[in-house]
């Protein structure tokens, strides 16, 4: 399945991330860690027209760290 923003932002807000309790953003923080991980974040199809978007291996290192401190 294809996902965009919109789609993207319905799973998790990082604009209104100070909302989500705790626990909520420990939970969102180790799915986004296995999605970029995995390669499901960003989309391929996004990527492709988005270049720019691609995560660099820091970047997901980055996302991991803070998903496990």
């Amino acid at each position: 399945m294809v996902y965009g923003v919109r789609e993207g932002r319905s799973a998790v807000n990082f604009s209104e991330w100070a909302a989500y309790p705790p626990e909520r953003q420990r939970q969102l923080m180790a799915a986004s860690c296995h999605d970029a991980t995995t390669g499901k974040m960003p989309d391929r199809l996004w990527t492709t027209l988005h270049p720019e978007a691609r995560l660099s291996t820091q970047d997901i290192d980055t996302i991991c760290a803070a998903a496990h401190p």
